[in-house]
């Protein structure tokens, strides 16, 4: 299974990047969660929409006995056991150019196969949208954890205790003594602990790069901690829920990214209004496929915003970034040969990925439908 986020934004870029060396990429994406008999439902699914694909484009023969040999490579990885903890698998083949790329996610993938010029990313990069790490800060008065928590279930703990006081005894000579000051509430050292917990908090979002952090404490112990945060850190705490004696760090865990969760589509409704706000000559807003498509093609894009559920079929030029929604034997733009794509939105994705652009998902967002379900903004204007 794929490590990290980063390490799949990594491999992502790579494939983002390919192109099929034959005819065609073949990208499968399949469900391998427990909830699904996908051993079963996949191979039949598979085999029928190679059938039904390479019937409705009308590939050669020789063609479609290279894609066959791609499909059956996939059908093979199949049979095999995938890492624990894997619900979504992605497979990217073309057997001519000896390119195999195998990805493995803690998230259920639809069951899909695609013919295209190039990897069928898009899949991958919505995954890797909702999988991002985040911080998690369980505080009290006089002891605190940090959790750095990915998906995947790697967890980093730091524990974080109230000053020590040391006191001297005769006969053993001096020792540490963990002296608890919760009853007493001592300001001065609730104080130095919340400053504490806080220097490491900025130091561990700093190193790992998160976007995001979650609060987990009393109500008010959570907004003293917050007043003792430098601005910076205090705009990365985006949500916070209560501190539960009775929980376990699991049940912890599954509520804050819940909450994280909440907070980042409310992030992508403000993002969707400031892009709508920043339409027009001048703004820093871009919406709509074709308007979208252009400014990506420039290397304007700066923030790409698409709706999860917006797919629609389309065609892509062979040799340029033109990409449009209805079918053309040559491309408008530069002449050379075309070809069609199953999810054309899709393409905006990939050559956003490939210009290191920021790519957010969202989902159920009234202003981004109103924007046509793939939205951005500019790097300048």
């Amino acid at each position: 299974m794929i490590g990290s986020v980063i390490e799949a934004k990594q491999k992502v870029k790579i494939l983002a990047g390919a192109r099929a060396v034959g005819d065609a990429f073949l990208t499968v994406t399949v469900s391998t969660s427990r909830l699904d008999d996908w051993r079963v439902v996949a191979p039949t699914f598979l085999n029928s929409e190679f059938n039904r694909l390479t019937k409705e484009t009308g590939v050669s023969r020789e063609a479609k006995r290279l894609l066959q040999a791609d499909l059956d490579y996939v059908l093979d990885l199949l049979k095999y056991d995938v890492t624990p903890g894997t619900e979504g698998l992605a497979v990217f083949a073309d057997r001519q150019g000896g390119f195999f790329e195998r990805i493995e996610l803690p998230f259920r993938l639809m069951n899909r196969l695609m013919i295209e010029p190039s990897p069928y990313v898009r899949p991958v990069v919505h995954a890797i949208a909702l999988l991002e790490p985040f911080v998690l800060a369980q505080v009290s008065r006089d002891e605190s954890s940090l959790y750095l928590v990915d998906e995947w279930g790697a967890s980093q703990e730091d524990e974080l205790t109230g000053p020590w006081l040391r006191s001297s005894d005769p006969e053993t000579g001096e020792m540490s003594v963990k002296r608890y000051y919760a009853a007493a509430r001592q300001d001065s050292l609730v104080d130095l602990h919340f400053k504490e917990v806080g220097a490491s908090l900025g130091n561990l979002i700093e190193s790992s790069g998160v976007k995001r952090a979650a609060l987990c404490a009393q109500h008010d112990i959570a907004s003293g901690f917050r007043r003792s945060l430098p601005a910076g850190v205090a705009a990365k705490i985006v949500a916070e829920i209560p501190f539960d004696a009775a929980a376990t760090t699991g049940q912890m865990v599954v509520n804050a990214r819940q909450a994280i969760e909440k907070a980042r589509q409310e992030e992508l409704a403000a993002l969707a209004n400031r892009i709508k706000e920043g339409l027009g000559k001048g703004g820093h807003g871009i919406a709509g496929f074709d308007d979208v498509l252009g400014a990506v093609a420039r290397h304007q894009v700066q923030t790409l915003l698409v709706d999860r559920n917006y797919r629609v079929p389309g065609w892509r030029c062979l040799d340029c970034a033109w990409a449009g929604l209805t079918a053309a034997e040559r491309c408008p733009a530069c002449g050379g040969g075309t070809a069609p794509v199953g999810d054309v939105v899709g393409e905006i994705v990939r050559l956003a990925i490939l210009q290191n652009g920021q790519v957010e998902v969202g989902e159920d967002i009234p202003v981004l439908d109103e924007l046509g379900g793939v939205a951005g903004v500019l790097r300048y204007g």
